[in-house]
């Protein structure tokens, strides 16, 4: 039996092994995933982007506000994270001049509904066409039509502290 590389057609009438012109889409949370594990995301998306897929960084820290967050763009960098998209879920909002329901008690900013708030990162990533979203909150799962993955890096590192009681589940 010979062993068919990934780009030749198979005799059967499944497909396998066909390639395609599609192009990858990998969707990434930022704080609690690409910080968790950096050398991986590093070389993972460095790999899609080099190959001509898209990486969107999706995240709910602000481009704008650097007040209270390293600059995002800065850390990703600093990472070594390859990206082709960034995404604030916070600026998306205030953008959009979504209803504020009240002042975040750590920080100070506006917030809004949590159902807003988790709804986001699915319609974002319905919107995109994005093949695969990776993020620590599992509750978000229950918004996505699109395929998600719940990273557990299990690094011995507890969330950061800035991480919403319902999103520590």
């Amino acid at each position: 039996m010979k062993i068919k590389k990934f780009n030749e057609s198979l005799s059967d009438d499944k497909g396998f092994g066909q390639s395609t012109n599609a192009k990858f889409k990998l969707g990434l949370d930022l704080h609690g995933v690409v910080d968790s594990i950096p050398d991986t995301f590093a070389f993972l998306t460095q790999s899609i982007v080099k190959n001509g897929g898209e990486v969107h960084i999706i995240t709910g820290g602000s481009f704008l506000d650097t007040d209270h967050n390293e600059d995002i763009v800065s850390e990703l960098k600093r990472f070594g994270v390859a990206y082709t998209h960034l995404f604030s879920i916070r600026d998306y909002h205030d953008e959009v001049d979504t209803p504020k329901t009240g002042i975040h008690k750590k920080y100070g900013f506006p917030t809004i509904s949590d159902e807003a708030w988790d709804l986001t990162k699915s319609d974002y990533c319905r919107h995109h066409n994005i093949n695969l979203h990776i993020d620590d909150t599992l509750m978000y799962n229950d918004y996505f039509t699109t395929p998600f993955a719940r990273l557990w890096t299990h690094s011995n590192t507890p969330k950061a502290p800035t991480k919403d009681p319902r999103h520590l589940k």
